[in-house]
């Protein structure tokens, strides 16, 4: 894409400084420079390729909505738990939302591979893993996590698709059980030293995860990890460019039904699209911004390119 290739030329020629003089979008000079300077590469980390082509909402919605999503002939069906507590009416809690979900999923999913158990520790081991991603896992951050995995640990996904007269439902929990503190009692030390909060993931989706995990690059992710759409873009073409033979068009139309729900209009999404979300993802992903991406009036253009972590790497 011409505006990263020419945001990175300027970084490399004048430094970050000297690039914001010369560029007028600040923000990509910003991650383009924040990318390239950064040495931590990290270690790998994994999303499972059906997350890769399907998104949680990037906003909250209301606690008791399902989300509903379409990608080509498949509708990811995302519906909210429930808390039941002794003596009070049960509550929905409200499905995952924004940056934090994405956050928790990949780090759940990334740390079950690293480590070959469903069992996930969701305390210091978490709270290591956020601040690689440079958030601080204090006050209204460490709420917004505890929120947001309790949404994920409790609410229920299911795939629909059709083809050829035939429909297939596929109903898969992400989490079978899990241990969470209340507000407060995570940070008592004497509670906290006999129980550490974590989630089991279900055997089923970790036996998709373990046959069909797509890798990652930690430090991308931490370079766009205040953005939901530009962490959604990123994965999905991580998955998709290096297993591409040829060529492959994307309208407009489809990635708005992806990516742009929240978009009432395909011109407003396609204006941001274009203006930040799509930028940002390819400047943490070099290959793809030289060879792997083209605007076109249509739609984009998706060629074949290599994934952000080699197999070697990954292994």
């Amino acid at each position: 894409m011409d505006e990263v290739r020419e945001a990175r030329r300027l970084v490399e020629t004048h430094g970050r400084l000297g690039a914001i003089a010369r560029y007028d979008d600040r923000r990509l000079v910003e991650i383009v420079a924040a990318y390239g300077s950064d040495e931590d590469i990290g270690i790998p980390n994994f999303l499972y390729s059906g997350w890769c082509m399907t998104a949680l909402p990037h906003s909250r919605i209301r606690d008791e909505e399902a989300w509903r999503l379409e990608n080509g002939n498949i509708v990811l069906l995302v519906e909210p738990g429930r808390r039941a507590q002794p003596g009070q009416p049960d509550e929905f809690v409200g499905v995952p939302y924004g940056p934090t979900a994405r956050l928790i999923m990949i780090y759940l999913q990334s740390e079950a591979l690293r480590t070959n158990s469903r069992s996930i520790e969701l305390g210091r081991s978490m709270n290591e893993w956020f601040s690689r991603m440079d958030k601080k896992a204090g006050g209204n951050s460490y709420r917004l996590v505890r929120q947001q995995a309790e949404r994920i640990a409790t609410c229920r996904f299911s795939f629909h698709s059709e083809r050829d007269g035939v429909r297939a439902i596929r109903n898969q929990s992400i989490v079978d059980e899990g241990l969470l503190f209340l507000d407060g009692k995570a940070r008592d030390e004497r509670q906290a030293s006999l129980f550490r909060e974590g989630v089991v993931l279900s055997e089923s989706f970790f036996k998709a995860l373990r046959e069909h995990a797509v890798p990652l690059e930690e430090r991308a992710i931490r370079h766009i990890s205040n953005s939901s759409m530009a962490i959604d873009t990123y994965c999905w073409l991580a998955y998709r460019l290096h297993a591409l033979k040829k060529p492959t068009p994307i309208t407009w139309n489809s990635l708005h039904g992806q990516f742009g729900r929240g978009y009432g209009q395909l011109a407003a999404f396609k204006r941001q699209f274009l203006g930040k979300i799509l930028p940002a993802a390819l400047a943490v992903y070099p290959d793809a911004a030289d060879h792997g991406v083209e605007v076109t009036d249509k739609g984009l253009i998706l060629r074949p390119a290599r994934p952000p972590i080699m197999p070697r790497s990954v292994a």
